[in-house]
């Protein structure tokens, strides 16, 4: 009986074991990339086992687009060194291309998540939820709405640029309790984004009441005026922040009128009836 590393494969028994066509293999064979390692009498190539661990080889080099002369160029020598320096180069690009597909698979799992909550929406009305605690990033400086759209513009860029996240992560603004609370400071804000980083502060777990604002920024003023109508109603106080979150606005809607912001603020059971929101 022979030996396993002797045992020999035609082309397509070859191309099956490994999964691919048998077209691939005699196309390799022509351009001299990869060869059989040998021809029978009757003139039909075959492979053996040992050349299993070149031909995947191959296969992954080529996936990170390594051009064929260069595959080429190293299988006519192949050498310990050669071989490090290679994998080094393409370990790099393909963390890059990791990193563009992790971006991609939040990007879906993001827009599958806020569609699903989009389908719930009631909008105009409040709704008290218990929700976990959650990791917030807060922009380093606060925003003056008051300013240039321009500039605003340059501080939210720069602050999703620096967190390494895309638009349609969880972002919003957020106003600090006192700023809100202080009538002067209402145009005053930080920006924030869900996302688990070491910069992180984390968003108490607790009862938060929700609404939803559908239609321009412009109008937002009646659905806080709805909010806080409905706190003292149900005698209940601010006891966090305030929360502003776009909802996909421009990919999920053509016109300023459809976007959507969900406003959330931690809530508490009022102690005496003089106490302030």
């Amino acid at each position: 009986m022979k030996n396993i590393s002797e045992k020999t494969f035609s082309t397509g028994e070859f191309a099956k074991l490994l999964e691919v066509n048998k077209d691939t293999l005699l196309y390799y064979d022509k351009i001299d990339l990869f060869k059989p390692a040998g021809t029978f009498d009757n003139g039909y190539r075959y492979y053996t086992f040992d050349q299993l661990d070149q031909f995947v080889a191959i296969q992954l080099l080529r996936a990170v687009k390594l051009p064929i002369k260069e595959l080429k160029t190293y299988f006519d020598a192949p050498n310990t060194y050669t071989l490090q320096q290679l994998a080094m180069q393409q370990q790099e690009k393909v963390a890059r291309e990791i990193q563009k597909l992790q971006d991609i698979q939040f990007f879906l799992e993001r827009t599958v998540t806020l569609t699903k909550e989009m389908e719930e929406i009631s909008f105009g009305k409040v709704f008290v939820q218990q929700l976990p605690a959650e990791p917030v990033v807060y922009s380093d400086e606060k925003i003056d709405w008051s300013v240039l759209t321009e500039e605003v513009y340059e501080q939210s860029t720069r602050f999703l640029k620096k967190l390494g996240v895309k638009s349609t992560a969880a972002y919003g603004i957020v106003y600090a309790k006192e700023d809100f609370l202080n009538k002067e400071s209402v145009n005053v804000s930080y920006l924030f984004c869900r996302l688990d980083d070491p910069s992180a502060k984390m968003k108490p777990a607790g009862h938060y009441a929700i609404i939803y604002h559908q239609g321009s920024y412009d109008d937002i003023s009646q659905t806080y005026h709805t909010l806080l109508t409905y706190l003292e109603q149900e005698q209940l106080a601010l006891d966090g922040d305030i929360y502003e979150e776009y909802l996909l606005h421009s990919i999920a809607a053509k016109e300023e009128k459809d976007y959507i912001t969900k406003i959330s603020v931690k809530v508490k059971p009022r102690e005496a009836s003089h106490q302030p929101l």
